[in-house]
């Protein structure tokens, strides 16, 4: 298969999977999309970062995680994005007509690869390396598949700029994830972990976990609320 054929099959998928006739949706996914609906899950995650750990190691950890996401937009947004100069599909002359758009909203010029993708991948994977709970894991990698997917709805992103954000996520959240380690030993801000059933494998606590569970959960709900009354 061609580059041709490719770009082809990306189209098609990308318009099998954008938008709908549903108002509830559209309120839904329009909601969704917008950093600040998780801000109640970012409180929590910081809240436990900095319960489970000392001030230096949160700090450490916060220090990563804001310089992860620096450079992640950096890396799509000031290099990549304008560099291969691909267009969103609400930019596009060739799908601009063809895809639903929500509220007038099309994004800027260029969508090549996906910046809600890259980010919330690499948080997913930074935070699943950091935690080690499975269930969490799972959870995470659903929020950034999910929140991702309002991006291919509201027609700004291909599914390509969607996949590629993903991988490159990944890279990222892994290597900041084993770059901190290796600073923390370097400090000195290792400590012996808890042996027990009731912490993680690095040393956070269980409940926790499941705080944060419940927390991301209750969140979707109260988006999915507030989404509905936008006017559904």
């Amino acid at each position: 298969m061609d580059l041709a054929q490719l770009i082809e099959l990306d189209h098609q998928w990308t318009l099998a999977l954008n938008g709908s006739d549903s108002l509830f949706w559209d309120n839904v996914m329009y909601t969704y999309t917008n950093t600040l609906s998780w801000s109640l899950v970012i409180l929590t995650l910081f809240f436990i970062i900095y319960k489970n750990n000392n001030l230096r190691q949160a700090l450490l950890i916060t220090v990563t995680m804001v310089l992860l996401i620096v450079v992640a937009d950096r890396i799509c947004s000031g290099l990549v994005k304008p560099l291969v100069a691909r267009w969103r599909p609400t930019q596009d002359p060739e799908l601009m007509y063809l895809v639903d758009i929500v509220r007038g909203y099309r994004g800027g010029r260029y969508g090549f690869f996906s910046g809600h993708a890259c980010n919330t991948m690499c948080m997913a994977t930074f935070l699943s390396w950091l935690f080690r709970h499975r269930n969490v894991t799972l959870t995470l990698i659903c929020w950034s598949l999910s929140t991702t997917y309002t991006r291919i709805y509201l027609g700004v992103h291909h599914v390509g700029d969607v996949l590629v954000g993903f991988i490159v996520g990944i890279i990222l959240g892994t290597c900041f994830y084993f770059l901190m380690r290796y600073v923390s030993k370097r400090q000195g801000l290792s400590t012996s972990l808890p042996v027990s059933s009731h912490f993680t494998s690095t040393g956070y606590l269980v409940d926790d976990m499941n705080f944060l569970l419940t927390v991301i959960f209750l969140n979707y709900i109260l988006v999915t609320v507030y989404a509905v009354s936008m006017g559904y």
